[in-house]
């Protein structure tokens, strides 16, 4: 399994910013490669760096712009990669789209946007064109730095219910906001883009993610048991909805590449 180079952000950014991530494959042959989306909560910008080329595909076999911001992910999506690529990329928290970019996050939902509509042209030109990801991810780092300057209120509920959930009652939760829940469920849909309840459904498949595919764990049903699902049946369900995988397949899948919400494989 290949693994990205991971890069902090300025520390400005880290509120917004989970991490800079670059991918490089160079593989013999001419056959694609799946890549498998699964649900995510956390939106990204991807720019691809092979000279303006396009090397990601959906399934019509139609070409990705070859620089993106993508909204956080409520079901699962494959699309194709061509064997040579490269790419740097933003790991965004959840709230960040609205945060930097002014635009409600239930817009972007399971989207893809040509990142030209939110970057400069010339940012996303010399960040295609630098000599190495360093330089990359660095033009990233200061363009947006100077989107702090600009940028949107993120109601403080939003954010506390982000660090509490899924620890902490939601309806003392929201008597504490003192606001209703459906006023408080509108405010986060246009802040993160998944209702307050999907939120935490994804939040918690995203944990049996990480803990089969870091064999943490004893047993699938041990595992259904600890994460709160009701049984193992509901646990299939709800992990083959969210990834369009059950978990037992997910532990014989030979990855090549795995990174949150995504899993590229021969």
């Amino acid at each position: 399994m290949a693994s990205p180079l991971i890069y902090e952000p300025h520390p400005a950014l880290k509120p917004y910013v989970r991490y800079y991530w670059s991918l490089d494959i160079r593989l013999k042959g001419t056959s694609m490669l799946n890549l498998n989306v699964t649900a995510d909560r956390f939106p990204r910008i991807v720019i691809q760096c092979l000279n303006g080329k396009n090397a990601l595909h959906n399934t019509q076999h139609k070409s990705i712009c070859a620089a993106t911001l993508k909204g956080a992910t409520s079901k699962p999506a494959v699309f194709y990669m061509e064997p040579n690529y490269s790419h740097v990329a933003v790991s965004f928290f959840p709230h960040a789209v609205k945060a930097l970019f002014g635009i409600d996050a239930d817009e972007t939902i399971d989207e893809v946007f040509d990142l030209h509509h939110f970057f400069p042209d010339d940012v996303i030109e010399k960040i295609i064109e630098a000599r190495n990801n360093q330089t990359r991810i660095s033009l990233m780092d200061t363009h947006l730095l100077k989107r702090l300057t600009s940028m949107k209120e993120v109601d403080w509920r939003v954010i506390n219910f982000l660090h509490l959930c899924p620890a902490t009652h939601y309806g003392r939760l929201l008597k504490h906001y003192g606001i209703s829940e459906r006023q408080f469920e509108r405010k986060f849909l246009q802040s993160i883009g998944l209702t307050p309840s999907y939120y935490k459904r994804v939040l918690r498949f995203e944990n049996a993610m990480y803990r089969i595919q870091h064999n943490h764990y004893r047993s699938l049903a041990d595992l259904a048991y600890e994460l709160g699902y009701s049984d193992q049946s509901h646990f299939n369900r709800e992990f083959k909805q969210l990834s369009g995988s059950t978990p037992l397949l997910l532990t014989t899948k030979a990855e090549l590449v795995n990174e949150s919400g995504s899993i590229l494989a021969e």
